[in-house]
């Protein structure tokens, strides 16, 4: 259990287990194929348990927390969704510029610019809980605490945890663009670029506050490429 669940009592720390299993349950359904397969959505929702519990218990045993007031959550929640929007703006400049040299990822927005406005709100929605919850909960926190038993120097485990998870992040992306258009070099090199900057800012969230901030900050930062790249780009 994460520090989170680690420093409450029984009942919080189920609590906070279940919230976070409905909400990946809740991105399950809203990322399969509408209406969503019952058989599909259960094993999706019997493998987060397992991840979900697997992450908070890594966590746990590799990091430290300290309770925060309501006051400290608000501002570090109004923190998490501006670096959302700074990185989503940031990157949607990158994309603009790299779409002049790769058509393909011009091509793959473009084509979304008629998708109703409620789309990228539920594109944002899905992939940073499912997201967070797989590469930072899970990944990051499970690699941090296997590390952590064979190299004992201060934060290194860390570091390594973080950039390695990054690395799985960017390379998780790939998958779709180049089914679509093949291994071009500019745009590996663009997706990896664009989704390790990402990647490496949700981690840093994630691990010196929490996942919930690092969902909102993931969140933001979807909801801005998410809706404005297509219209620039189409």
């Amino acid at each position: 259990m994460t520090e989170v669940v680690a420093s409450r009592n029984r009942r919080e720390s189920l609590s906070v287990l279940g919230v976070t299993w409905v909400s990946f349950v809740l991105a399950i359904a809203l990322a399969l194929p509408q209406p969503p397969d019952p058989t599909r959505l259960i094993l999706g929702g019997v493998l987060g348990a397992v991840i979900i519990s697997t992450g908070f218990w890594a966590a746990s045993r590799c990091r430290t927390y300290s309770r925060q007031t309501g006051k400290e959550r608000t501002i570090r929640a109004g923190l998490s969704l501006l670096a959302g929007v700074a990185l989503g703006l940031a990157l949607l400049c990158v994309l603009i510029a790299l779409a002049r040299i790769e058509p393909a990822l011009r091509a793959r927005f473009a084509g979304r610019a008629g998708e109703p406005h409620w789309r990228p709100w539920a594109l944002a929605f899905e992939s940073s809980i499912i997201e967070e919850i797989v590469f930072r909960l899970f990944i990051m926190s499970l690699l941090a605490w296997i590390l952590s038993k064979f190299a004992r120097l201060g934060s290194a485990p860390f570091a390594l945890a973080w950039v390695f998870s990054t690395l799985l992040f960017g390379l998780a992306h790939l998958a779709p663009w180049l089914a679509l258009t093949g291994p071009a070099p500019g745009l590996i090199a663009g997706v990896l670029a664009l989704n390790g900057a990402g990647g490496l800012l949700f981690g840093w969230i994630f691990w010196r506050w929490g996942l919930p901030y690092a969902i909102l900050c993931h969140a933001a930062g979807d909801v801005v490429i998410q809706s404005l790249a297509p219209r620039f780009l189409a």
